[in-house]
């Protein structure tokens, strides 16, 4: 193979040299002897089973050494998977539990959000992008990694835009609200996400007067939060559903203090697939309280939640006997997380799916970290790595997305060329240790070596243990051999170019390919 094609190869699976200004010196020309290459297993880097590697990628946030050795420790994936339901009982880690310091403006309060946003002292962009990166580097350094997963399936499930309109000033406590609910109940996380001012706002429930109830969070909660539009719901409905929920309202532009205003509530009979009440009372919490958990434990709604949850953890197309069971579940138990999680993994379905659903930005860069045990320090700028990370995605930031209906679900909203090259670009980056680089430790090429000298196939295969969960293959070995342009049998030192200036080359084709990229 010449040098040329070796090149034009290399980009083909994901080179992304441009991501340096520097131009990196020429590759060499691939061992043109054979097509492939037989991988040489290097037996003395512990190694997970498919099934360890799969509930990893798919409860946890992606494996890493520390992850994969508390597993062990615990006594499997079995035993793991229950200990993360009860993240409490998971002693968390320092970097994790610091992280909420590394971001002292989160904490700051509504009104004072709003008058620094009003000065131009910080913008309300600012404060959304940092509750981004808290919550990316949460997922890269938290031990309870299914609380985190978890915490990311409702934020998209029950979204509220983290730079919208006036509700960004309730954002970080509305992600507080979810995380204490993430692994609870699902009527017990309805009714606080529903009625927190972040949703009001977002929704404008906020606008509702007596008379003339605004529909938009009534319409909402209806269609995306609880039954679905299968469910059979009417025009009709959705205006009962907003008077059954105004009068809950915030202080807006003024303490941003969230309420309820008995004058602002629309009396009147009620009906909504199901539910009735007369509401002729001026005070209707007690009714809104009652219509949320009613809307939660609806048999459409477990239909929804329950399809949502097989997308998210199985596949694109789940078995309607899975949505079926996992549905089953969320009903008998009142709507238990804990429980539907168990059903959902316990079924023979979750376990033969590894591997066929592709990673998000956000879940590739959190896995990519992970892999490469990339060392976040407390933030000194703008430039840090806590702060800039966001813009390694190249797509939308945790939370941002536009709609109401949150992040899309299922593999081709995340299989474009141009997402491709954004993450090939993102890999190299952080392989090399190119971006971000202000208050930031990337492991060296060096301290990869397994033992002082070793030969290039066996190097691969240790590579792919650790970034990959899996020994080496054919394939692998030889996108290795050509990306390189050395043989297998070639004996690597710690000054061999395969190990210094090259290294990016060797990772960066590892992370490329479709066993990083998936999960």
């Amino acid at each position: 193979m010449t040098a040329s094609a070796s090149r034009r190869r290399l980009l083909l699976g994901g080179a992304a040299a441009v991501a340096t200004s520097v131009a990196a010196p020429a590759l060499r020309a691939a061992p043109a002897s054979a097509a492939t290459y037989a991988p040489n297993p290097y037996r003395a880097t512990p190694l997970p089973t498919a099934q360890q590697r799969h509930y990893l990628s798919r409860l946890g946030c992606g494996l890493s050494r520390t992850s994969f050795a508390a597993m062990v420790a615990d006594g499997g994936e079995t035993a793991w998977f229950e200990r993360q339901l009860a993240p409490a009982s998971v002693p968390e880690s320092a970097t994790a539990l610091a992280l909420p310091g590394w971001y002292p403006d989160l904490a700051d309060a509504p009104a004072t959000r709003w008058s620094k946003h009003v000065a131009g002292a910080k913008q309300s962009w600012k404060y959304a992008e940092n509750l981004a990166a808290c919550s990316m580097l949460r997922q890269v350094y938290s031990t309870r990694q299914l609380l985190e997963t978890m915490v990311g399936f409702w934020s998209d499930h029950l979204h509220v835009h983290a730079n919208a309109d006036l509700g960004w000033v309730h954002r970080s406590t509305y992600d507080d609200t979810i995380r204490a609910h993430a692994l609870g109940r699902f009527d017990d996380l309805l009714v606080a996400t529903a009625l927190h001012p972040a949703m009001l706002l977002y929704l404008d429930n906020w606008r509702s007067v007596r008379g003339a109830p605004n529909e938009n969070h009534g319409r909402e909660l209806l269609e995306l939060h609880t039954v679905g539009r299968g469910s059979g719901y009417t025009e009709t409905m959705v205006k009962d559903s907003a008077r059954i929920l105004s009068g809950y309202t915030v202080d807006a532009h003024n303490t941003w203090a969230g309420y309820y205003d008995p004058a602002r509530h629309t009396t009147g009979t009620v009906k909504v697939l199901g539910f009735a009440a007369p509401n002729d009372a001026p005070d209707g919490q007690q009714l809104a309280v009652d219509y949320l958990r009613y809307l939660a434990r609806h048999p459409a709604t477990a239909q929804s939640v329950a399809r949502r949850l097989a997308r998210r953890f199985v596949s694109d197309a789940p078995s309607s006997a899975l949505v079926g069971a996992v549905a089953q579940t969320f009903r008998d138990s009142g709507t238990d997380i804990r429980a539907t999680l168990r059903t959902l993994v316990a079924h023979p379905e979750f376990a033969a799916s590894t591997n066929r659903l592709v990673r998000t930005p956000v879940e590739d860069f959190v896995a990519t970290c992970r892999v490469l045990e990339v060392a976040a320090a407390p933030p000194t700028s703008d430039l840090s790595f806590a702060r800039s990370c966001v813009w390694s995605l190249e797509s939308t930031l945790p939370h941002h997305w536009p709609r109401p209906d949150g992040s899309p679900v299922g593999n081709p909203a995340w299989s474009s060329a141009s997402r491709m090259l954004s993450s090939f670009r993102m890999h190299w980056n952080l392989a090399a240790g190119w971006y971000p680089t202000v208050d930031v430790t990337y492991r060296t090429p060096a301290s990869w070596l397994p033992q002082p000298s070793i030969r290039l196939d066996q190097y691969v295969d240790h590579l792919c243990r650790v970034l990959l969960g899996k020994g080496s293959d054919s394939r692998l070995l030889t996108a290795a051999v050509t990306a390189t342009g050395y043989g297998p049998t070639t004996v690597l030192t710690r000054d061999h170019p395969v190990c210094t200036w090259m290294f990016v080359r060797l990772l960066g084709t590892l992370l490329d390919s479709p066993d990083h990229m998936r999960r």
